[in-house]
């Protein structure tokens, strides 16, 4: 994951968690797919087993996204196609001032 998008990627979200992100964050997962897949200054950090990824929408949202790697038999009993990368989103929200400060100093706006 990071600049450049190398990383192709499928992207699972459980229904609870999709709720969740428009209830409580106003956050449609359409937003959650353009940053991963269309921001090209989104970056990403690993948190234990996870990562956090730092990115814009194209209406300017900046979005913070927990999300998870699924191992091979994760994918498997999701019926994605064997080798695929998935993505599962634990939960996004909306960037805080400093959060959003460091993905503009990667940008290289400060």
């Amino acid at each position: 994951m990071g600049r450049g998008k190398a990383f192709q990627c499928e992207i699972t979200v459980s229904s609870g968690v999709r709720d969740k992100l428009l209830k409580k964050h106003r956050i449609e997962i359409w937003e959650i797919e353009e940053v991963i897949y269309d921001d090209p200054y989104a970056f990403s950090i690993t948190y234990r087993d996870c990562y956090f990824i730092y990115g814009q929408t194209f209406s300017g949202r900046y979005l913070l996204l927990l999300v998870r790697v699924l191992s091979s038999q994760e994918v498997a009993k999701l019926d994605f196609k064997q080798g695929a990368n998935v993505l599962k989103i634990i939960t996004a929200r909306d960037m805080n001032p400093k959060q959003r400060k460091r993905y503009n100093q990667k940008r290289g706006i400060t």
